[in-house]
C-alpha cells in the first residue's frame, strides 16, 4: 500500500500510532479517538417503569407522559449511542502516512 500524496509505504492503523505515541507528545491529542456515549439504558427503563406504575396508581395523563418521555429519551440516547460507536469505527479504521501524516 502507498500514501497516495507522497507515494511512501511508510503507513500504519491510526489506532496503533496513537497508542504508540508517549503520553506528554502533543500528538496524543490531534490524533486521539472519538468519545464514545455511554448507554444508560436502565435509567430509560427505569423512567418508563415509573411512567407505568403513575399510569396504574391513578394519574393516566402523568403516567402517559413520564412513559413517553422516557421511551423518546430512550429513543434519543439510542441514535447518540449508534452515532458515537460508528464516528469510533470510522477512526479506527483510519491509516496514516507517517512520513506526510495524510489518513485515509
Amino acid at each position: 500500500m502507498q500514501c497516495a500524496k507522497c507515494k511512501s509505504t511508510n503507513i500504519e492503523k491510526l489506532a496503533h500510532y496513537w497508542a504508540a505515541l508517549p503520553a506528554e507528545s502533543p500528538l496524543r491529542v490531534k490524533y486521539a479517538p472519538p468519545h464514545v456515549t455511554e448507554s444508560r439504558y436502565l435509567l430509560v427503563l427505569a423512567a418508563v417503569a415509573v411512567g407505568i406504575l403513575v399510569m396504574v396508581s391513578g394519574e393516566a395523563l402523568l403516567g402517559l407522559a413520564v412513559a413517553v418521555g422516557g421511551l423518546v429519551w430512550g429513543a434519543v440516547m439510542f441514535q447518540m449511542v449508534a452515532s458515537s460507536l460508528a464516528g469510533y469505527a470510522a477512526w479506527n479504521s483510519l491509516q496514516i502516512c507517517l512520513a506526510c501524516t495524510k489518513q485515509f
